[in-house]
């Protein structure tokens, strides 16, 4: 007979947008957007004339020739270790307890790119808010907490992004959200661009190198 797991995880979710940026549109967007005091919301976001007139797209997440990226984000290994102690699970409605230290953890660097040219430079932009993860399925008892696999790439001037958790396979997440709040766009230099990709498989204690 089957059981039902349950899992939920709340904390700070996050979509990172990252694009190529022309040196007329780095000229733009420090003069219209990237001001200290300007309302990002209403001037990038959701200002979709002037996002089609520029970068012909009327959604700002479309503009992420580079990277996009979503998740629960973690700002650096000893906050994602603490806050692994924190996922509630349930089988049937039952409250049981897990190690943490049982839980499979893969760490991914970024996606490489192509180099930029020498005129462009990078956009970041994106979004924040407070969120619940919940992950249900159906599974085969007995619960075996070394099927559940946490998949997060590391950002150096970030953190980790959780970018996907599954049990034995299984990965059909819900999110609750809170309030969104819109990131300040910023405009930074090539060496804000990522490197190559690789991967490391294991827990929060111990693991092995392999390549994604």
């Amino acid at each position: 007979m089957k059981q039902n797991l349950s899992l939920t995880w709340k904390g700070i979710f996050f979509e990172l947008c990252m694009a190529r940026v022309q040196p007329g549109h780095k000229d733009l967007l420090q003069v219209h957007v990237t001001a200290a005091d300007a309302d990002h919301k209403q001037i990038w976001y959701e200002n979709a004339p002037f996002l089609q007139s520029h970068f012909n797209t009327k959604n700002w997440w479309a503009i992420d020739d580079l990277d996009h990226v979503m998740g629960l984000v973690f700002e650096d290994r000893l906050t994602l270790e603490e806050n692994l102690s924190s996922i509630s699970f349930a089988i049937d409605g039952r409250s049981v307890t897990v190690d943490p230290k049982a839980l499979q953890m893969h760490f991914y660097a970024p996606e490489a790119h192509p180099p930029l040219k020498d005129d462009e430079w990078i956009l970041r932009h994106g979004t924040s808010c407070r969120a619940e993860l919940t992950l249900k399925t159906e599974i085969r008892p007995p619960f075996d907490p070394e099927l559940l696999t946490f998949s997060l790439i590391q950002y150096p001037d970030m953190g980790y992004v959780l970018i996907d958790l599954d049990y034995d396979g299984h990965d059909e997440l819900q999110f609750t959200w809170g309030e969104k709040t819109y990131l300040p766009p910023r405009i930074t230099g090539k060496e804000n661009l990522h490197g190559t990709s690789n991967t490391t498989q294991e827990g929060p204690a111990t693991g092995h190198e392999g390549q994604r």
